[in-house]
């Protein structure tokens, strides 16, 4: 009866999904790679990877008046078998997923949408294992062992788009929190805000994201600013990132983790339930393409941060550099080696033995 009913299900939806736009859609992305880190006891470990395999469903109807419905539903899965946690986790529409309107005006989008951090990474530009837990190959700004939040996606979220106006284009984006303790100030909600310009290929971008109340009346924010030239087969781009986030260093989120990653692991953290974090980090990426062939280098480091005004060795340094190699429009190869180093706080942190971490790879991707 149940199959019954789903067949029918399925054969009176066909006539309306001939009306609209449909796609499928995906990225399928497998290789291996030898890590040599914490997680191995810095043992040379070879290992079979999903690289950020995706794949979704999107599309759009006219409405008229030059306005139309857009949509998708978009989820992270590991093609190597070994399920992850986040977009690895292959939990349905675990990645950006919305409905919205798209129009003369913009777009406005509702759902689980990236934030405008994720919107501004010029500098990063190469693949990495999900098993490589210390992100070898990518900037320091996207490491999560200081960073609570950014360069992810807005749960609850309702974002703007604006068209573009002599090359400029604005966003505004606000994830509900949806929490509120009796006595105490709402939690959670998350605002972003970013302003880009392209033209002649020269770009840039400043994005700024922000957690409200995370301490009292204070807002934790996440500032980057980027720019570059993308033109006549030369990719160049430079990131500057300064942030300011606040938390209890002992509390932890649902999923166990802390909110304000390894900063308890210093013994001198006071337990105020209350800290501040204060941290810059920069990066640069370079690339040309030959041919088939496209090499690329990036280089980032992250300062020494300092917590509750108290200036911790809590900087790294990080490279990388990787070949792509094109078969077709939808399929490469791509080959690198890349490394990590901390500062002797940051291994605390961490929990790491020795002061380096290496990461070497091979993978393809095919686009569908």
């Amino acid at each position: 009866m149940k199959k019954t009913i789903i067949f029918a299900a399925i054969a009176a939806a066909i006539p309306a999904l001939a009306q609209a736009d449909v796609n499928l859609y995906g990225s399928l992305r497998a290789g291996v790679s030898v890590t040599k880190n914490s997680a191995n006891n810095y043992n040379s470990t070879f290992g079979v990877d999903d690289f950020g395999s995706r794949i979704g469903f999107k599309g759009s109807e006219d409405l008229g008046n030059g306005l139309k419905t857009i949509w998708q539903v978009e989820t992270g899965f590991a093609m190597d078998g070994v399920a992850g946690s986040g977009s690895a986790s292959g939990t349905f529409a675990n990645r950006q997923s919305y409905v919205g309107i798209d129009g003369a005006y913009g777009k406005v989008r509702v759902g689980h949408l990236d934030d405008v951090l994720a919107d501004t990474e010029a500098t990063d530009n190469l693949y990495g294992p999900r098993r490589d837990g210390m992100g070898t190959n990518f900037p320091l700004y996207e490491a999560t062992d200081l960073f609570s939040y950014g360069d992810s996606r807005f749960k609850n979220s309702v974002r703007y788009d604006s068209p573009t106006w002599n090359g400029f284009n604005l966003t505004l984006q606000y994830g509900a929190g949806e929490s509120q303790a009796a006595g105490q100030m709402k939690q959670g909600d998350g605002y972003g805000l970013r302003l880009a310009y392209q033209n002649s290929g020269f770009f840039g971008a400043i994005a700024n994201a922000s957690k409200l109340n995370t301490k009292g009346g204070s807002n934790s924010t996440t500032n980057r600013l980027e720019g570059g030239y993308s033109a006549n087969n030369l990719y160049l781009a430079a990131s500057y990132q300064w942030l300011t986030t606040y938390g209890d260093a002992y509390a932890k989120n649902d999923d166990g983790s802390y909110k304000l990653p390894g900063i308890a692991n210093l013994p001198t953290i006071a337990h105020t339930g209350g800290n501040k974090v204060e941290n810059t980090t920069w990066a640069l990426n370079a690339a040309y393409t030959i041919g088939n062939f496209k090499p690329s280098i990036v280089y980032s480091k992250r300062g020494d941060a300092k917590i509750d005004g108290t200036r911790y060795s809590l900087g790294a340094s990080q490279w990388a550099a990787a070949v792509d190699y094109t078969l077709s429009k939808n399929t490469l190869v791509q080959v690198g080696y890349g490394e990590r180093k901390d500062n002797k706080d940051a291994q605390t942190v961490n929990k790491l033995a020795q002061e380096k971490s290496t990461l070497a790879w091979a993978m393809m991707k095919h686009n569908f």
